[in-house]
């Protein structure tokens, strides 16, 4: 008889909901308890994180780590400045060797043309 009344009760209880508005409004405020818990959770990781960092500024760690890097990048500046300055200086020899080829071919050509003078005088 146990059963009846137990299935006698659960049919009371099904008849007063049965739409089943009572399980899923439980059903709701469980699942919003979950999503605060986990937002909680997520902004104590976050506080914790943001502490930790506030705490390697503080303590001069990524301020000594920037530091070093500005020393290397202007270390590298330097270098590339003297790489641009090598090639202004390659393309400098390079005009200077087009002009001394040019005279060159002047000087040539007034050459031939003396040796040409001087061998009709002949």
């Amino acid at each position: 008889m146990q059963d009846n009344s137990t299935h006698s009760r659960e049919s009371a209880s099904a008849g007063d909901d049965p739409l089943g508005i009572d399980k899923l409004t439980v059903d709701y405020d469980y699942l919003l308890y979950k999503i605060k818990d986990y937002v909680q959770s997520i902004q104590l990781d976050t506080t914790e994180l943001c502490k930790k960092q506030n705490e390697l500024i503080v303590s001069g760690i990524i301020e000594n780590t920037i530091g070093k890097n500005i020393v290397k990048f202007e270390e590298l500046l330097k270098k590339c400045d003297e790489l641009e300055n090598h090639f202004e200086m390659l393309n400098q020899l390079a005009m200077i060797t087009d002009t001394f080829k040019e005279r060159i071919a002047v000087a040539v050509h007034d050459y031939n043309e003396l040796k040409k003078g001087v061998n009709k005088t002949k």
